[in-house]
């Protein structure tokens, strides 16, 4: 495959974040004016939480679209998005179904099988269209078909209220600011190897941190070995990418992941020359090794 590695990444773990921290955001009614379905092998999954997001990478828009029902989902992202119209699943663009959140190793992924069509769109308002394609389980070679996938997402943001501090099991400073979330984290066999990934969310914000090739306690280079994200908010420029940094796990005992980390970077919007920096990070996590 030559999917970019770190949006490939990026577009599992989000359909991981939204199934396993769930149960930490108050979500909204008018939310379920958004709606995302698909038929898996003829059997109907209507997703319950769904998101669109578009990114400015280079001259390029990028636009992803989840959705998921519980522990199952589907993922879209076409790399060079340009409003109405019909995109061909290739290498640069892919679709994924999660048929759990049991592990990576279980998604179906397709870069050259399929069709994505916008049908319709109003940049900040809404987007529209319909979806196909056949995944493919990259460890057992098992395939799934995906039909009559549909989406209608409103694409006008929604505040979430932030936490209550006494939840929070990760804290780190924010530009200076200290921020408390809270989240889980698990390990997983991958094509790529174990993966470690750490989901948190506080309202709006997300901070999240993969690590490929995990070995347990020990050193990582963030921006080498995986990835780490920070979304200061839901909107089209919340988001920022690790250029540097540096997780280290002191302790994986008793279901508990501990250790501390920092990392910086730029803006996933580049033409927006802004960045962030995250300092005197710090976690006491749920852990499961799935």
């Amino acid at each position: 495959m030559k999917v970019p590695f770190k949006l490939s990444l990026l577009a599992l773990v989000c359909l991981l974040i939204t199934s396993s921290c769930k149960k930490e955001i108050d979500y909204h009614p008018e939310w379920d004016t958004s709606s995302m379905s698909g038929k898996v092998d003829g059997v109907l999954l209507q997703c319950t939480f769904t998101t669109a997001q578009t990114y400015v990478i280079g001259d390029k828009t990028t636009l992803q679209i989840s959705g998921n029902k519980v522990t199952s989902g589907f993922s879209l992202v076409i790399s060079d998005f340009k409003g109405a119209g019909t995109y061909t699943i290739s290498d640069s663009n892919m679709a994924t179904y999660l048929p759990n959140v049991t592990g990576l190793q279980d998604a179906y992924l397709s870069t050259s099988n399929g069709t994505i069509k916008i049908t319709s769109y109003l940049a900040n308002q809404y987007i529209k269209g319909t979806f196909e394609f056949k995944g493919q389980n990259y460890v057992t070679s098992a395939t799934k078909t995906i039909s009559e996938g549909q989406f209608s997402i409103s694409l006008v943001p929604a505040k979430i209220p932030e936490s209550n501090n006494s939840t929070n099991n990760l804290s780190a400073k924010v530009d200076g600011t200290v921020t408390g979330f809270t989240g889980e984290a698990s390990s997983v066999m991958s094509p790529l190897g174990k993966l470690l990934t750490i989901a948190t969310v506080n309202g709006d914000k997300r901070l999240l941190i993969s690590i490929i090739d995990y070995k347990g306690v020990g050193t990582y280079d963030i921006a080498k070995d995986g990835t780490g994200v920070y979304m200061k908010d839901q909107g089209q420029t919340g988001s920022f990418y690790a250029d540097a940094g540096t997780l280290v796990i002191t302790s994986e005992a008793g279901n508990k992941l501990k250790g501390t980390f920092f990392f910086s970077g730029g803006n996933q919007n580049t033409t927006i020359k802004t960045s962030v920096n995250i300092t005197d990070g710090t976690f006491d996590l749920p852990f499961s090794k799935l």
